[in-house]
């Protein structure tokens, strides 16, 4: 239930925890709130750090290519189609 708050198991599994500063009459975020706010805060941090974090254009390339494949239907059939006018 979420007003118990997060789960003895869960806090158990848990690597590490982190808190997010709230202002006003807020008592707890949903998840996906959470979870935009952490995100926002660690590409700020990344995008001003001197850390290689970004991905190569052919790294890109194979997440993007792997995306396509899960999300068009038949798209075994359109890779073989694209093969075969290759040769």
């Amino acid at each position: 239930m979420e007003s118990e708050g997060v789960s003895d198991y869960v806090k158990e599994q848990a690597d590490g925890f982190l808190k997010i500063p709230m202002v006003g009459f807020t008592e707890s975020l949903n998840i996906s709130v959470a979870a935009a706010i952490i995100l926002q805060e660690v590409t700020t941090k990344m995008r001003s750090s001197k850390i290689n974090w970004q991905l190569s254009e052919e790294e890109k390339n194979i997440l993007y290519f792997e995306w396509v494949k899960k999300t068009i239907k038949n798209v075994r059939e359109i890779e073989k189609h694209y093969h075969q006018k290759l040769k």
